[in-house]
């Protein structure tokens, strides 16, 4: 068999018509820009923080929340993990810092909702934090870690309940 009209290489793909030679229909030109307009209204306008429902703020507030906890558990991690190279003490200052920064954002991205727990995460961080200024200046990373492991664990347990809370 040959290769005739509608068959072969470029078949539909070099002219008006299609397979089998039928003409393909545009959509009239302003159908599709009017189209492409309100398409582009709806998703411009779900960008604006003016035009975001309650829901929506709701949601974007505790999706905040969720985040700053995630960063405060890292943090709060990172001071768990201290090795024999750490610089002890000063050492768990720093990192410290950190995490007071992270308890703030968390205590900020708090308000306004219902259930967050941030009270008991500052409270818990607050311990983390005497905890360490209690550690004499010469103790090794190792050993500070070990002496303050309650505190880390119970900061651990007052974020996870925060997250559990809010559903992060």
């Amino acid at each position: 068999m040959g290769m005739g009209q509608g068959e072969g290489y470029g078949s539909g793909s070099a002219g008006p018509t299609s397979r089998g030679g039928r003409n393909r229909r545009r959509p009239p030109l302003p159908a599709a820009w009017l189209l492409c307009a309100a398409l582009a209204g709806l998703v411009l306008g779900g960008c604006s923080g003016d035009g975001m429902t309650a829901r929506q703020r709701e949601l974007a507030a505790v999706d905040a929340f969720c985040a700053d906890l995630g960063a405060l558990r890292m943090d709060a991690g990172r001071l768990a993990a201290l090795g024999p190279r750490s610089e002890g003490r000063a050492e768990l200052r720093d990192l410290g810092a950190d995490a007071a920064h992270d308890v703030s954002l968390v205590q900020r991205s708090a308000r306004g909702i219902r259930r967050a727990g941030a009270g008991a995460v500052a409270d818990a961080y607050e311990e983390v934090r005497r905890a360490v200024d209690a550690l004499p200046g010469s103790v090794p990373g190792p050993e500070a870690v070990k002496r303050i492991r309650p505190q880390l664990a119970a900061l651990d347990q007052a974020v996870a309940a925060s997250q559990a809370a809010v559903k992060c």
